[in-house]
């Protein structure tokens, strides 16, 4: 794919609207323009171009995972430099321009196709599926941005010399309903999940834009919920979107540890429904490279083997909290206690357990406490989702960024059943889908995590299994940029009128049963063991509401266009 970024300069004044602050002196020679735009095979390449700028690293590859990964309760980072801003919650405007510039580019990508497929004549099928996924990609786009930054500009045509340059925010509402528009038009134009090649994974299908529209109208009516407006239509449209990617029998839930296996990643897209694909870059090395980062800042410098640096090992730039860790191995996710625990089969999945080390020996993550010798302790747990020890150099990896994937379709209609009429069957048994996956572990059954009873004997209410499936994303989710999503959009669990971001970060994480330094192992104590549990990386706390609930609109979007300004800046920025 990456052969195709050429293709991303096919107009200037696109990119020159994207990013204002470019030199508008530099020569572009051989740059193609629309006229050059002939066949099938030259707007394919341009198409491809749009999908390549999301493993930029302006995006998904490094700022734009930053953005996602270190902002919520789950994980976080003490590696200062870039990681800092996020991981000390110091952030300003100044930090969050390369993401958005990056979506209004692909954006701007997006809105040159259509124009493309407007002004010339192809195959009405290859037409068809062009447009489809124009309409993707624009949507997609919006829907990151109006989540993260809340109201924005609302470019919808291509630019020439007669444009508009500065447009001014559109409201929340006036984004969503481009959201949705953009992919109804997308749904009934892009072709099933099934019937695209091998080869070209990580295009839109029409489960994609369906299943998008599931968790877009499912996080439209939260906002309209907590604002105290009627969400009915939109959880009711959840639940049919939800519901007509479930019976489409193109998805499937696979085996949990195969999902993120790299040498089964084609298989997982029987799964995932739309992923940001990374391919190892044999042409470039380091940032520029098409390949991902994940394996190098999710693993640990002690661990060898899990990725393409030249000695194997990460970085451990971003690394799961250790209350997070501590809590799913507790209540309806283990059977027992300590080492002998019976842990639902994601948690070995989803946390990187054990390892060796350059000298060969075994190293043990936390919380673990087994006694051996010739045993490297790290004192952080890990996410082992990421594992490419085949990749190119360090920021070279193979693993792709799952976006949406089949099994939050079950849990996206069991949260919009339960919003609409409380935790009913339907629900449930949704809910339970997931968890019956999990309960098959790696071929041996086990009794975890507990299944709920189908008539809902438990007698749970709206808002504590509001609470189940909000912990049940984060164990299912965990490192797949989910988490603040739902933090600010799910509704606290006795204040309808607060999201779930307050009831943890002002609430439940500073009680002092979390403590805020973190543990070192004591081998020195009968019997050796950590120092304390539970425990919440101070800084992460440090957040004020409704600051924390959007990021700040960038600096510079604000200096540089009049229509906007600095006053209109997002609350407490």
């Amino acid at each position: 794919m990456r052969i195709y970024r050429y293709f991303i300069l096919m107009l200037m004044v696109p990119l020159l609207w994207g990013t204002p602050s470019c030199s508008l002196e530099e020569e572009l020679y051989s740059t193609p323009t629309p006229e050059a735009i002939r066949t099938e095979t030259d707007a394919t390449a341009v198409v491809n171009g749009m999908y390549a700028r999301f493993n930029d690293a302006a995006a998904f590859k490094f700022q734009g995972m930053l953005m996602l990964m270190l902002m919520a309760d789950d994980l976080y980072s003490d590696s200062g430099s870039e990681y800092g801003p996020w991981g000390q919650r110091t952030l300003s405007g100044v930090n969050t321009a390369s993401f958005w510039n990056q979506l209004y580019l692909t954006i701007g990508h997006a809105n040159d196709v259509i124009k493309l497929m407007d002004d010339r004549q192809f195959s009405a099928e290859f037409e068809k599926r062009i447009y489809g996924e124009a309409y993707f990609i624009r949507a997609f786009c919006y829907y990151y941005l109006v989540r993260m930054y809340g109201g924005v500009p609302l470019r919808l045509e291509a630019v020439d010399i007669n444009s508009n340059f500065y447009l001014p925010r559109s409201s929340v509402d006036q984004v969503y309903t481009q959201i949705f528009e953009d992919l109804t038009k997308a749904s009934i134009r892009l072709p099933l999940a099934k019937s695209i090649a091998a080869a070209e994974l990580g295009r839109a299908s029409k489960g994609a834009a369906q299943a998008f529209m599931a968790q877009a109208s499912l996080t439209y009516g939260n906002q309209l919920s907590l604002k105290g407006q009627d969400p009915t239509l939109h959880y009711s449209n959840a639940i049919t979107y939800a519901d007509s990617v479930i019976t489409s029998g193109q998805y499937e839930l696979l085996n949990f540890a195969d999902l993120f296996d790299i040498t089964k990643e084609t298989n997982a897209y029987n799964e995932v429904i739309f992923g940001v694909r990374f391919q190892t870059d044999n042409q470039n090395r380091a940032q520029p490279a098409a390949g991902s980062e994940f394996a190098l800042r999710f693993m640990a410098p002690a661990t060898v083997g899990v990725t393409g640096r030249p000695n194997t090992s990460g970085a451990a730039n971003i690394k799961p909290m250790h209350w997070f860790a501590d809590f799913y191995r507790t209540g309806d996710y283990a059977l027992g206690t300590g080492n002998t625990a019976i842990l639902d089969f994601r948690n070995e999945v989803s946390f990187y357990l054990r390892g060796k080390n350059a000298a060969g020996n075994t190293v043990v993550m936390y919380p673990d406490t087994t006694l051996r010798s010739n045993t490297a302790r790290v004192a952080f747990p890990l996410v082992g989702k990421y594992k490419d020890p085949g990749g190119k150099d360090e920021r070279n990896h193979g693993n792709d960024l799952f976006i949406i994937r089949f099994a939050e379709m079950y849990l996206i209609k069991a949260e919009a059943e339960n919003e609409l009429r409380g935790p009913t069957p339907v629900a449930i048994t949704a809910f339970n889908e997931v968890r019956k996956r999990a309960q098959r572990a790696n071929g041996t059954p086990r009794a975890v995590p507990v299944l709920l009873p189908d008539n809902n004997s438990g007698n749970l209410t709206k808002a504590q299994f509001r609470l189940k499936i909000f912990h049940e994303r984060g164990l299912e989710l965990v490192g797949e940029g989910q988490r603040w999503f739902d933090l600010v959009r799910m509704q606290h669990p006795t204040d309808p009128s607060k999201t779930m971001y307050e009831y943890q970060f002002k609430e439940e994480l500073p009680q002092t049963k979390y403590p805020k330094t973190l543990p070192v192992w004591r081998p020195n104590v009968a019997p050796p063991r950590w120092s304390n549990s539970n425990a919440v990386y101070a800084p992460a706390l440090n957040v004020s509401v409704p600051k924390f609930l959007l990021f700040p609109v960038p600096t510079s979007e604000l200096l540089q266009n009049p229509s906007i300004g600095l006053r209109n800046q997002n609350i407490g920025w």
